[in-house]
């Protein structure tokens, strides 16, 4: 019953079929030929055999249920996709797979830009971006391979432990500048950049994942009004402009940079189109930004411009001014001269030597409204 359910939750089954399904196979049992509702709807070509067994048990998902590969758990569950630990047949060193969910497999958009996101990754070169290897399709199936990156999201780390000290924020966020750089550079647009899409490793790497809306610079947003999550989209994404390109990732770096050192985001509205309305009505200002240093305020304002033209223009002139204030800062208790020696890369404003949390260095506390974030 929980299956049939969840044919029909999914739309891949229509609830009236499912229910004459069902009669058939209670008229099988009284018959003596008992079947499974999966056997029944793979005896019709209404799914497949691999769906079905993925459908069947999705938390503990059957070890060959993709040729080459043995997979052996669930790591993660989006909102189009699953995403599990599997180890290549004659390796060592497990890898992540993405499995699209099989309902959206017939639907064109989300085929396509899964499609994309997978040979985006593949192409792609960084290290702080996930690296892709596979795109298997396979009896219904469809399906990416990646490299498994130990840590955690962004998101958690502001969840549990309040705002971000300044220094880690910034050695974040130009890891990630960085990274949409490279995208920059290959022509592609990433349109979803917010701390659940960034992952700190126990090493201190910050890696940006989940291309799945990235575009290239001309794409239109698959006939959709808007692409992206409502609090951190620019105010030309909220109004489904079609020339969106990456300032629109610099102002969404800009909101997370902001939900990284005050502790939550900058607009919340009691729904989506209020939410996306605040970016036009109400300023930039809020109790939680007079907490913030005077640079980290400015690289925000900047980051965040309603208007594109005054934000910052690349990637690189975000990095090169985070660094130089950076430098500039150091010049103050350290020899000018030896300072202007060191490489302009922040220096982690972590303690790598903690084996025991493996986390940043968080400021610990509650949000601006003295109450526990929650997701």
């Amino acid at each position: 019953m929980q299956f049939a359910a969840r044919l029909v939750m999914d739309g891949l089954i229509e609830r009236s079929l499912m229910e004459r399904i069902l009669q058939s196979q209670s008229e099988l049992i009284e018959q003596g030929r008992p079947m499974t509702v999966a056997q029944m709807c793979v005896a019709k070509k209404w799914i497949t055999k691999s769906e079905a067994r993925l459908l069947m048990r999705p938390e503990q998902p059957f070890p060959t249920l993709v040729p080459g590969y043995e997979i052996h758990s669930l790591l993660g569950v989006g909102g189009m996709s699953w995403v599990f630990g599997a180890l290549p047949t004659g390796e060592s060193e497990e890898v992540a797979m993405k499995i699209l969910k099989p309902h959206l497999a017939r639907n064109q958009v989300a085929l396509r830009r899964f499609r994309k996101e997978a040979r985006l990754l593949i192409a792609l070169h960084h290290p702080n971006i996930v690296k892709g290897f596979d795109l298997i399709e396979h009896d219904g199936l469809v399906a990416f391979t990646m490299e498994k990156v130990p840590g955690r999201m962004i998101l958690e780390y502001i969840d549990e432990g309040g705002p971000f000290q300044e220094d880690a924020a910034l050695y974040v966020i130009v890891q990630i500048a960085k990274a949409l750089s490279h995208l920059y550079e290959n022509g592609v647009v990433h349109r979803d950049i917010k701390p659940g899409n960034i992952l700190l490793t126990p090493d201190n790497t910050v890696k940006l994942c989940d291309l799945g809306l990235a575009a290239d610079r001309n794409d239109t947003v698959d006939g959709e009004f808007t692409v992206g999550t409502v609090e951190y989209i620019s105010p030309e994404q909220a109004m489904g402009e079609d020339d969106v390109d990456v300032r629109s990732d610099i102002y969404a770096l800009g909101v997370t940079l902001y939900h990284m050192v005050v502790g939550e985001i900058p607009f919340q509205g009691s729904d989506d189109k209020e939410t996306m309305a605040q970016r036009f009505v109400d300023s930039l200002s809020s109790v939680g930004l007079s907490r913030v240093s005077p640079h980290v305020h400015y690289f925000i304002q900047k980051m965040m411009a309603a208007d594109r033209a005054v934000r910052y223009q690349s990637p690189k002139d975000l990095i090169e001014d985070i660094e130089e204030s950076i430098r500039g800062k150091k010049t103050l208790t350290l020899n000018p001269l030896a300072a202007e020696k060191q490489s302009l890369e922040l220096q982690r404003p972590f303690e790598e030597t903690d084996k025991r949390k493996k986390a940043p260095t968080l400021k610990r506390g509650r949000t601006a409204s003295g109450r526990r974030r929650r997701r």
